[in-house]
Formats: C-alpha cells, structure tokens, sequence
C-alpha cells in the first residue's frame, strides 16, 4: 500500500508537542526550532529550562566557550514566551557571566515570573588563574531582586555572600535551600530575617569568621529545618512555633550551643553524647493533606540523609495519612539506623475507613533494620501492637524494643504488660538476643 509522506507528529496541538519537549533536555528543545515553521517557536512555551553551562563548555578553551555559552543562555531566557514553572542555571564564573548573572536573575523573577529558581556556581577549568576567594562571590546582584512574589523557592550553590541586598523584602519565599554558601554571619541573620515567610529552609553553609554571633532562624511559618553544615558557628538558636520536622545531620555542636523552641516538635531520647550533637531527626507527622514540609524532606533525603541517624516520630496510627507519611518516612533508610523512637498521640478521635496497612508484610519495607525501637504512650491498642509485633516478626528489630509504661495508671499497665509478653513470645529461636521489655 501507499503510504502518504505526512508529518503526523508536527500537526499535533501545541499542548501535546510540549508534553513530548518536556522529555528533552533545554538543549534539544531549542534544536527542535530549525526542523521548519510549525516547530520553530514551539519551545519558547517549556514551562521548565535547565541551563548547564558545564555540559557545553569545551574545557581546554573554558574562557572562550564559557562567554560563548552565556550568551546563548542569554536569548534563550530573551527568546522563551510566557512565564516559567522553573529555571535551573549551572555556570562558570568569569568577568564577562558575572555580569550576566544579574541579567537573568533579573529577567527570571522580574519578566518570566518564574516560581522555582536554582542557581549554582562551578569551579573554573584549573589552568585559569584566579583568586580562588574571589571568583564565586554572589555580587553585584540588584537589591530587592528575590523578592517578586511570582518566586516561591530559591537554591543557590556554592557562593560567597557578600551582602543580604538581593533578598530584602523576600516575604514571598516559602523555600530556600543554601548548599556551599558561606557569608559572615551576620549577611545569614539578615537573609533569614527577611524571608520571613519561609517554610523550607535547609542549610548547608560556613561562616567566613567567628566573630561571637550566634545563626538565629526565628520563623512563625517554617515547618523543615535541615542542617547539613554549620562550619565555624558560634551557636545556633531556633525559635519556629510551626515547625515538624528538625533533621541535623551535622554533628558538631556543643549543648550550650543549640537552642531550640518549636513546641510542635517532642523527643525524649538524649542525643547528646560526649557534649556533642549527633545527627539526629524529629519528626512530628501531619495529618494535613499537603505538607510542603514532608514533600522536601522525602526529596532531599538522597542528598543530605544520613543512613544510621536517629529518628524521633510522633505519628497518629489512626489517620491514614500520617501512616502513609510514616511509611515514606522509614523508607528512605537503605542502612541500619541506629533509634527509632516513636511517639504515639493521643487520640480519641473515631477510626478513619482506609486499606488496612496492618496486613502489610513489607511495613516499611523488608530491608529495614534499626539497632532499637524506643516507644512512647504505647496503650497496647490494636493498631500499636499490629505495628510493634510486624517489627518483630520481619526481623527488623535488632537489638532491643522498649516501651515506656510509667505515664499510665494501673489499670492499664496490666494490658501493656499483657502486650509485651504477647511480643516477647513472637521471638523465634534465630532472635535470641533481642530485648523486648518495659521501661
């Protein structure tokens, strides 16, 4: 049969050409304009642009085809239509992109509206001489510029701030992540006091100088908080009334100098071992259908997780939703953590109807191990002993289960008791030194 020389992909609706450049890279999606007049504007409407400078550069002439580069970078921004959902930019640092960099931050937040932006610095091709303290600073950066209200998170890496210019009046964030960024202390203070509506904040940073300040994160609305590294600190206090979840992976501080008040978030373990914290996370679950919180900490967790930390939760075992969050939660441990306390709410609320997560063998999943289970108000309810006796039965438990009977009276003690010896005789002989007991 004759087959007809048509071109069904190009007489697509603009909507489902889009869908198929979404699977591109930046790249190949503006290489799609030369293919003829029906392509040739289309990727100007990509609601996503990563712009990788790295990946173009030829490293023997960086120089050269780093500016060559930038200027491309330039009209891509200039030439795409509409606004943006995000832009990421991965870019070297010479004269001539230093001065682009507020070009497109500008023309980003200010003409493309764009709600997620990312922005991180690479290291020039080593031949290059420069001032090695010099060429990542974050300078000459306009004021005011990450604070148009279309912008909702910012990422920056690998920066030396100099000033807190560029975020004054940045109530409009609700998302800042700070990877390899050093500044004085005070430039960080600034910065988190003016994102005052921050509900993501997640840290990766170094003081240039000690100069006696303490880092102060005070945030009526912040929910996560993540240290992943506070080099040269004087001390960190926190004052967040909403926040869920605190994960500090960075293990280098003394008692006296973390100060924490966030009344949502309750642990009883002492994690202060020798004076020093060590990485640890808390977790008070929401029952809230979103939470921009648990939605960053489940994506961030390949990157700053630490596989053996410990874990404080206090979860709802009657809401589906806060179990759901708990499974994801436990998860994300590839290796043996080393505690898992859990904190079971009090709750007289009636029983929510969902799919049944008690008969799930593979709750969490069956690769998880944690060294001890510490369990806090456990009444010995249904759902409470379904959870305990599954850690047991998968041999997720490797060490020692302890449940805490002090707090309730006696006429309950005597059916938590009842549970224990339950969980006690669940033992199989290839589990002889497991612990399980009431403390």
């Amino acid at each position: 049969d004759q087959v007809n020389d048509v071109d069904w992909i190009s007489n697509l609706p603009d909507d489902v050409l889009l869908v198929i450049l979404s699977r591109l890279s930046t790249e190949e999606a503006v290489r799609t304009s030369v293919m003829s007049k029906r392509w040739e504007h289309v990727w100007k409407h990509i609601p996503h642009l990563i712009l990788d400078m790295t990946r173009i550069v030829n490293s023997k002439e960086p120089i050269y085809g780093s500016n060559r580069v930038a200027t491309l970078m330039t009209k891509i921004i200039d030439n795409h239509r509409g606004h943006l959902e995000s832009c990421a930019i991965d870019h070297y640092s010479f004269q001539s992109v230093n001065g682009m960099l507020n070009t497109w931050i500008q023309a980003l937040t200010c003409v493309k509206h764009t709600r997620v932006l990312t922005l991180t610095h690479h290291c020039p091709h080593p031949c290059v001489p420069m001032d090695l303290e010099d060429f990542n600073r974050f300078r000459d950066i306009s004021p005011n510029v990450m604070s148009h209200p279309s912008l909702r998170s910012l990422s920056l890496g690998f920066y030396n701030l100099e000033n807190s210019l560029p975020f004054s009046n940045c109530s409009n964030l609700q998302t800042l992540k700070l990877s390899c960024i050093v500044a004085e202390v005070g430039v960080f203070n600034r910065v988190l006091a003016f994102c005052s509506s921050l509900e993501v904040l997640v840290l990766d940073i170094k003081f240039s100088k000690k100069n006696g300040d303490p880092l102060k994160i005070e945030n009526k609305k912040l929910k996560l908080l993540l240290v992943a590294c506070c080099r040269n600190a004087d001390g960190i206090r926190v004052s967040a009334a909403s926040l869920e979840i605190l994960a500090i992976t960075y293990r280098y501080f003394r008692r006296d100098e973390f100060f924490l008040t966030a009344p949502q978030l309750q642990f009883n373990r002492n994690f202060w071992v020798a004076g020093e914290y060590m990485p640890h996370i808390s977790y008070n679950i929401s029952k809230e259908k979103k939470s921009i919180g648990h939605e960053e900490f489940v994506n961030l967790s390949g990157d700053f997780l630490i596989p053996t930390a410990s874990l404080s939760v206090r979860v709802d075992l009657m809401n589906p939703t806060e179990v759901e969050r708990l499974r994801q939660v436990l998860r994300l441990w590839t290796r043996k953590m080393i505690e898992l306390e859990i904190i079971f709410k009090d709750n007289n609320a009636p029983r929510e109807e969902s799919d049944s997560w008690k008969n799930n063998n593979n709750f969490p999943n069956a690769e998880f191990r944690v060294n001890t289970v510490w369990m806090h108000n456990f009444s010995g309810s249904e759902e409470e002993f379904a959870l305990a006796s599954l850690l047991i039965r998968q041999h997720m438990v490797v060490s020692k289960m302890m449940i805490k009977l002090t707090l309730f009276p006696a006429s309950k003690k005597s059916k938590i008791e009842a549970a224990v010896a339950k969980l006690q005789a669940l033992q199989t002989e290839d589990q002889p030194d497991i612990t399980i007991k009431c403390f």
